[in-house]
């Protein structure tokens, strides 16, 4: 009967170790007990402070303007890249209230956006894609926001559903940043929920 040396049994096993033990160094656990939620971001990730999340008090991406402000946020070295998080007011559970709630969304956006005149001091929007991921219970928008002043800048709004209520995560990113916006993407992928819901 064949028998592997242990030598080489012990270097598979450390091979092992060291290869699903990578993801884990390569990213950071972030644990929100009050929104309820853990995101594991890559080291180059970092908890943004509170006087990072004053300078968003006024900003609107126009989605569901109904919250209580923001509660987190995270931003990619360099600042180009950031996350912010806040919870939406209101609780949509049932298949059909979520689908009423992600149309309503998407009717408000487009509104909005036609009724923003060029001359007007507002931000306008410009939806690009809406996808909705039913097993993750996540609704993703990408939008186009150009401010009076010239700035505009990608938005990435996040809704994701719980058994507890909303919570909203919104990227932000310099126009044409594919990589700023993949970052994103793959932040709000890594969402670990307390409560997730259950359909």
């Amino acid at each position: 009967m064949f028998s592997f040396p242990k030598r080489l049994i012990s270097m598979l096993v450390f091979a092992a170790v060291v290869l699903f033990s990578v993801p884990a160094v390569a990213s950071l656990p972030y644990y929100n007990r009050d929104l309820g939620y853990t995101i594991w971001l890559s080291e180059e990730w970092v908890e943004a402070p509170e006087v990072f999340l004053s300078q968003f008090s006024q900003f609107h991406d126009g989605v569901a303007a109904d919250m209580a402000g923001w509660e987190a946020g995270y931003t990619l070295s360099g600042g180009d890249v950031s996350l912010i998080v806040s919870e939406l007011h209101g609780r949509v559970v049932s298949k059909a209230s979520i689908g009423n709630f992600n149309q309503f969304v998407i009717r408000e956006l487009q509104r909005t956006a036609r009724a923003v005149p060029s001359w007007s001091k507002q931000d306008r929007i410009h939806l690009n894609t809406a996808n909705f991921d039913a097993q993750k219970n996540t609704l993703r928008l990408e939008m186009e926001i150009a401010a009076v002043d010239g700035q505009r800048m990608t938005t990435i709004v996040y809704i994701v559903y719980t058994s507890n209520g909303m919570l909203k995560f919104v990227g932000l990113t310099q126009p044409g940043n594919a990589q700023g916006v993949k970052a994103i993407d793959e932040a709000v992928a890594s969402l670990y929920l307390d409560y997730g819901l259950r359909q």
